[in-house]
């Protein structure tokens, strides 16, 4: 797992700052643990930091009109979130939920929008991400709209083993497995339809289930069109 001045270093909203810097950061920044399932922070609650993930995945939800969770982002190592309501000053737009165990680095809201003033490299990446995210979330709306139910499992399936899967160099992609209930709240349907769907793409040898592990033919997914 990373150091906080690691996973500091690492980050490309940070790249840009000096050692000197990036360890006055790193004293700032406050370690954190949390279990699956354990809520990082609240929809609607005020912005105490910004935070990075060293280890572990985590959820960003809302819950929908008929008061199920919906899941917008699944992030794993390297990533940061929370960013949204120091900003603006406003409440949190959504919770994020820690799906495996997970630590993370807090950095207090006035020690970021402190380099966050001082440094231009840290709001021009900051700006990117912010703009990432939106072509994210556009692209995600689209494929609600236009794909069929297995469509939608199978691009979740391929984007789970670009970010989060490990490369066996056999034709699979290791990932930890979401619960099929993640899994729906992440493409728009029921917990029944996605295990009869992850049935079928096993049926057909593109997808292996054992325990906790997702095996993903990510290069097969793609090709076939599902």
């Amino acid at each position: 797992m990373l150091t906080v001045e690691e996973l500091l270093a690492s980050s490309p909203l940070f790249s840009g700052l000096g050692q000197g810097e990036l360890a006055a950061l790193a004293r700032t920044a406050q370690r954190l643990e949390y279990e699956p399932d354990e809520v990082i922070f609240h929809m609607n609650s005020l912005g105490d930091g910004l935070y990075l993930l060293a280890s572990g995945r985590v959820k960003v939800v809302v819950p929908s009109p008929e008061g199920k969770e919906v899941i917008l982002a699944t992030l794993g190592p390297g990533a940061f979130f929370g960013e949204m309501s120091l900003i603006d000053d406003e409440p949190r737009s959504a919770s994020v939920v820690a799906q495996l165990p997970s630590v993370v680095y807090r950095v207090h809201r006035q020690d970021f929008a402190r380099f966050l003033e001082s440094s231009p490299s840290v709001a021009r990446a900051l700006l990117r991400e912010l703009s990432r995210r939106l072509r994210r979330a556009n692209a995600h709306m689209e494929n609600l709209v236009s794909m069929d139910v297995l469509g939608r499992l199978a691009r979740y399936l391929m984007e789970l083993a670009r970010e989060h899967g490990e490369v066996l160099g056999n034709g699979w992609v290791a990932v930890r497995r979401p619960t099929h209930h993640d899994i729906a709240a992440a493409i728009g349907t029921t917990r029944e339809t996605v295990t009869r769907l992850m049935s079928e793409l096993e049926s057909r040898g593109l997808v292996m289930v054992e325990g906790k592990m997702a095996y993903i033919r990510e290069e097969t997914l793609r090709r076939e069109g599902v």
